[in-house]
């Protein structure tokens, strides 16, 4: 167990076919214990867990660890001093503490289906070249640590696996709306997410996934396994339920988090000399006016949507609640099918003007 850890901290040494997988956690004792019989519960005997403490003042750290104490396989890491310094930062500890050849992330109030490291190793294994593999999850509700009811999974666009060569996959995670790679959902080489400089400190909570992802996308070929091996919690305390109760967030309405986000990710396509007109235009489309802010009737749609579902869940019975939810589910299902198929078509215009003959592009 490591009770203190920095970026000097023990030195590691990469074990093949060994998976490391990262659970960063703050006040999380409700959920932890769940996540973590996720990952000892996986058919696939490889791995090791870093439980990561972001300065948790629950019995979380306990949980943490206990369970570290009595399992070789599990450590236990916190930020120097116990403090507080953001998801990509733990997320980032973990992963340099980690030994396997591969890493998984897992958010302390989801949790793992038992297939899920071995179905991710078999195809990193076969294909040597592929840098991240990603699956999809099952969305639940529930406020304690069993599996809730009504479950929702979200139809696959296409039949069968597909291989994203970058940048493909960047253009198609920006062009279609909802379908951010769920942090869960991906496994890494770790040799390649330390190439790529990990998570940025910066951003510490909204986007630290995305900026991750979008590194690996935008520079390494990614392999999209249909299959869902994960659960994906839907409770009240979670970041993003807060922000929306709040009425500071609403899906289809840009955050300002967002276009920090995208001048971040435009300045490293610039970095990294990827000018594809297509892709950029994707990103740029996704960022707000001049001020960076959501403007007035933004916000104000934000505060009544907020409002007006902090009435209905009041008002209706869990169940019918719950239903409601799902319809929603679905009509963003729904806008994001149409807007994939949109872009591939426009992905199959392009490729024919290339192929034309005397093209020499």
């Amino acid at each position: 167990m490591i009770d203190q850890a920095t970026s000097e901290g023990t030195k590691t040494l990469r074990q093949e076919g060994l998976v490391s997988v990262i659970i960063i956690f703050l006040d999380e004792e409700r959920f932890l214990r769940h996540a973590i019989d996720s990952v000892l519960a996986q058919d696939y005997p490889e791995w090791e867990l870093l439980l990561v403490d972001d300065g948790s003042s629950d019995a979380s750290a306990e949980i943490a660890r206990s369970i570290a104490a009595s399992h070789p396989r599990v450590r236990y890491l916190k930020h120097p001093g116990g403090e507080n310094r953001g998801m990509s930062a733990s997320r980032n500890l973990g992963l340099r503490h980690a030994q396997g050849e591969y890493v998984a992330f897992l958010d302390a109030d989801d949790a793992y289906l038992p297939a899920r490291l071995r179905r991710h190793v078999e195809i990193l294994q076969q294909h040597p070249h592929i840098a991240m593999t990603v699956s999809d999850h099952i969305r639940w509700f529930s406020e304690d640590d069993a599996t809730g009811e009504v479950p929702y999974a979200r139809p696959f666009f296409v039949a069968g696996d597909q291989l994203w060569k970058p940048p493909l996959g960047l253009a198609v995670v920006m062009g279609v709306p909802f379908l951010a790679l769920g942090i869960c959902n991906i496994t890494v080489r770790r040799d390649i997410a330390l190439q790529v400089g990990g998570f940025d400190d910066s951003f510490r909570s909204m986007y630290e996934d995305q900026v991750f992802t979008s590194k690996m996308l935008a520079r390494h070929p990614v392999y999209m396994l249909q299959a869902y091996l994960a659960l994906y919690r839907h409770h009240a305390a979670s970041w993003t339920r807060k922000l929306k109760a709040a009425g500071e967030f609403h899906d289809g309405i840009v955050h300002a988090d967002t276009s920090r986000f995208v001048a971040w990710l435009l300045a490293h396509l610039e970095q990294q000399g990827i000018d594809d007109p297509m892709l950029l235009e994707m990103v740029r489309s996704r960022r707000l006016g001049d001020q960076g802010q959501p403007g007035p009737v933004d916000k104000l749609r934000m505060r009544m949507t907020a409002a007006a579902k902090r009435w209905l869940a009041q008002l209706l019975p869990a169940k019918w609640h719950r239903r409601l939810l799902l319809l929603d589910y679905e009509r963003d299902r729904r806008r994001a099918q149409r807007a994939y198929w949109q872009l591939a078509q426009k992905l199959g215009r392009r490729a024919l003007e290339r192929a034309r003959p005397g093209d020499d592009s």
